[in-house]
């Protein structure tokens, strides 16, 4: 190995036994990982202040996921093992300074934090080093005045660099129709308040985003639930709660519902509009999760735009990160009025991550970002049908989570606190019904979150191995 006066990072060579003993430990692979470093460390050969390789090298050395090392790398950081310096790299801090941090790395085999699969959000995957990249070239295309902007107005070419990414899923011209919001929850703050307002109705499918819940509490708005099928939205349940609630907006995700994965066919669509029509409807389409599809169908604004407000959001396509909501509105009058909502009560959308969703649209590098999202999500999926064996109702190709019923010997909630029990985390249909009364009894499992898809396949082995138990063996009280 490399003295440390060379400064030269871990060799190749230095790392070969990595590769032949990482499969003899138990637990986690980046938990491996903190161990072999922690043991060379122990054995002497590293050192402090030798350099260690950069996560991608060392990525590509040991054949694994390179997020896989980000989280290895983050361990050892938080152990006081290692430590970054800024433009330098990454060094060993010592045995020593793991003594003074109190900590002991969490032993691989054993109880581990648990596995998160309750949020929908897209794999981590390079996308934040990428970010971080595109903000500082950000710095060489504008002059940085725009962060001193006054009035929360959104400067033209951002509306236009959000007209041209959207433009090809419509037919109607977009110039002067878009509106931009500090992401998707203060875009529906605003409309809510103006399409619906304090005392009034909303039409939503029964099972739900739960944040649609908390938004309609804080407006004191409302919900009034519609039956789901395995296409979404049933139009006759539509026709009759609109009829029953007098509702004069209806709120849905036609493409990849959340929690249950339906996709709305095209004649399906075509009902649901016809029944807005009739109903005079305004309706407020969450695209969230259609532009990870490869051929995502027509979207309700694009079928009716004179009657729909289309929304799409950056953080459910290429990082939470990114809270930018662009909103489709009727025509230019409706996007005006809307903008203004959104000035008035500051929910517009930040200048810096504007500008920066500005230039990743330009440079072709979001386009890039959401097909790497939706490679790794189409990975993960296909994982999960293989593990899950078909017992999923819904398992969207490109998408982000699945639906999964519930033999009739578990309940939902019971299943999650079990689940909880062996170190994974989902969210149990209750989370999702307008009434939790008539809540299916499901699970939803996000397969996008998770740090790798090695994490998510333990996880899903975890579900199998509990679906196959007796609930009715497994009670605890006397």
């Amino acid at each position: 190995m490399p003295s440390v006066r060379k400064q030269q990072p871990y060799s190749k060579k230095g790392t070969t036994h990595w590769r032949a003993s990482i499969d003899d430990l138990g637990g986690p692979t980046y938990l491996r990982i903190v161990e072999l470093l922690l043991q060379d460390v122990r054995e002497g050969r590293l050192k402090t202040g030798d350099p260690l390789p950069s996560q991608r090298e060392l990525a590509r050395q040991l054949g694994i996921n390179f997020t896989t090392v980000t989280r290895a790398y983050d361990e050892a950081k938080r152990l006081g093992l290692i430590q970054s310096r800024h433009g330098q790299g990454t060094f060993v801090a010592g045995e020593k300074e793991i003594a003074q941090t109190g900590v002991e790395p969490r032993a691989p085999g054993k109880a581990q934090e648990a596995i998160d699969l309750t949020s929908t959000w897209p794999p981590n995957l390079e996308i934040a080093a990428t970010l971080a990249t595109e903000v500082r070239l950000l710095a060489q295309e504008r002059t940085f005045d725009f962060l001193a902007r006054r009035g929360g107005t959104v400067p033209a070419l951002d509306l236009a660099a959000g007209e041209a990414w959207l433009q090809p899923r419509f037919d109607a011209p977009l110039a002067g129709r878009v509106a931009m919001a500090a992401g998707t929850r203060n875009a529906l703050i605003a409309l809510l308040s103006s399409l619906v307002g304090t005392g009034g109705s909303l039409l939503v499918e029964a099972m739900i985003w739960p944040t649609i819940r908390t938004v309609a509490a804080l407006l004191g708005i409302k919900l009034v639930p519609v039956q789901l099928d395995e296409q979404g939205l049933v139009p006759q349940a539509l026709e009759k709660a609109a009829d029953a609630s007098q509702a004069t907006a209806l709120y849905c995700v036609p493409t990849v519902q959340n929690p249950t994965g339906a996709v709305m066919g095209l004649e399906r669509r075509r009902e649901i509009l016809a029944v807005a029509k009739r109903r005079g409807l305004t309706i407020i389409e969450d695209d969230a999760y259609g532009g990870l599809q490869t051929a995502p169908p027509p979207l309700l604004g694009a079928l009716a735009p004179d009657i729909t407000y289309s929304l799409f959001g950056l953080a459910k396509l290429i990082s939470p990160s990114l809270r930018i909501s662009y909103v489709v509105a009727p025509d230019p009058q409706k996007a005006g009025r809307l903008t203004d909502v959104l000035r008035a009560t500051m929910q517009t959308a930040p200048p810096l991550e504007a500008a920066l969703a500005t230039r990743l649209i330009n440079q072709g590098t979001l386009v890039e970002l959401i097909a790497q999202v939706r490679t790794e999500a189409q990975v993960r999926q296909t994982l999960a049908q293989r593990l899950l064996a078909g017992q999923a109702a819904a398992i969207p190709e490109e998408g982000l989570f699945l639906w999964l019923p519930l033999p009739g010997q578990w309940d939902a909630s019971e299943f999650a606190d079990r689940l909880r029990q062996e170190g994974v985390l989902v969210a149990p249909g209750k989370m999702f019904a307008v009434d939790p009364a008539q809540a299916p009894n499901a699970i939803r499992i996000a397969t996008g979150a998770v740090n790798t898809a090695e994490e998510l396949a333990l996880s899903l082995q975890r579900i199998q191995s509990l679906l196959k138990q007796n609930a009715s063996l497994l009670g605890s009280i006397d």
